[in-house]
């Protein structure tokens, strides 16, 4: 498991939109800038089957507490790198580090969504494509800030990372930071020339995206950015 900062979603900030999951059933969507009820997908162990009668029976008094065994589910290559597990050995097994799941996702996608500096390290390491696309033109890059791993953000970004890029929705990766008021993320996003101007098919831009979010602490970060921006070219014109 990663102890990095960012490991087990130390590198989040704040609780919002810091829940992505790819799984089997549902996978991940732009739409989902607009959803802030989603869970984790990674279930690595599972409750017998009786456990909800021996709680009802509990709950009656029927019977004495028992302890519930869990059963341990194997994790595939991707669950790996979405829960910071995955190693040298674990890659090399497969065919190619960029290996796509059911949803058409890498394991680069799943560590970066999730936060597993190491991991996402490894993988870069392994010459994981850190712009590759998914199935709605989301890269690892876009999934990192919308679950405001900042420190994740700043390594894809300097594993060249393009900041700009759109899903198919046109939403950035400020956009998602902004969305989930992840303020550091906003803030290495515009370090490294993030475009606050850019729009999406709705016409939003990051900064009205963070105000009709009510995420406060981006829209600052956002504002001020902005500010120093036209005080610069301000500046360069008197010059």
């Amino acid at each position: 498991m990663d102890t990095s900062p960012d490991s087990a979603g130390g590198d989040e900030e704040g609780s919002a939109d810091a829940s992505w999951s790819p799984n089997f059933t549902q996978k991940w969507s732009p739409q989902s800038l607009h959803d802030k009820n989603r869970k984790s997908a990674f279930q690595p162990y599972k409750l017998c089957s009786t456990s909800s009668t021996v709680l009802t029976n509990l709950q009656r008094g029927n019977t004495q507490a028992e302890t519930l065994i869990p059963q341990p589910v194997e994790l595939t290559f991707h669950m790996k790198a979405g829960q910071g597990e995955l190693n040298s050995h674990d890659i090399l097994k497969e065919p190619d580090v960029d290996v796509v799941d059911v949803n058409g996702l890498t394991a680069l996608h799943w560590s970066a969504a999730y936060g597993q500096y190491n991991t996402v390290e490894l993988l870069v390491s392994y010459n994981a494509d850190v712009n590759k696309l998914g199935p709605d033109e989301e890269t690892p890059l876009i999934l990192a800030a919308s679950g405001g791993h900042h420190e994740v953000v700043k390594l894809l970004l300097s594993h060249g990372a393009k900041v700009d890029h759109v899903d198919h929705l046109c939403n950035t990766a400020l956009m998602y930071a902004a969305k989930g008021n992840h303020p550091h993320t906003c803030q290495e996003l515009l370090g490294q020339g993030a475009n606050f101007g850019l729009v999406n098919l709705d016409d939003d831009t990051a900064l009205s995206i963070a105000v009709e979010s009510n995420s406060t602490s981006a829209q600052v970060v956002i504002e001020n950015h902005i500010i120093m921006y036209m005080e610069n070219g301000q500046s360069t014109k008197e010059d």
